[in-house]
């Protein structure tokens, strides 16, 4: 059974993470070692994220549209000179609200043994 927490970590992340850097190397036509830095991460995983050998979770974009105008106002912000703690704010935030609606419990359902009524991560039903 994962937690909320780990599909975020295991399916949502490296889906933005991978989006994002494909976006900062077409679209702003920044070099892979650019990205790597102005991401936190290294030259080798924006090789990867490139050539779509690991990252992006095709479920997750059809479930989540909202990820793509998130990934592509983001890359805009970086390219702009957005600072990492900056970076890291506006990525929790966002995955702090995805989390917070029904279709994530939906699909965090959907990927393992639990209980359609479960209630552990919402005493109320959660957002639309």
């Amino acid at each position: 059974m994962l937690q909320p927490q780990e599909v975020i970590v295991a399916k949502l992340l490296p889906t933005i993470r991978a989006r994002l850097a494909k976006e900062l190397l077409r679209t702003y036509k920044m070099k892979q070692i650019e990205v790597a830095r102005a991401m936190g991460i290294t030259q080798a995983a924006v090789s990867h994220y490139n050539t779509q050998s690991r990252g992006v979770d095709h479920d997750m974009l059809r479930r989540f549209p909202e990820i793509k105008a998130f990934v592509d106002s983001l890359a805009g912000s970086i390219a702009h000179g957005m600072s990492m703690s900056q970076q890291i704010s506006t990525i929790n935030d966002f995955c702090a609200n995805l989390m917070q609606t029904a279709r994530f419990c939906d699909y965090h359902k959907s990927l393992g043994d639990i209980d359609p009524t479960c209630t552990a991560c919402f005493q109320a039903p959660p957002k639309p």
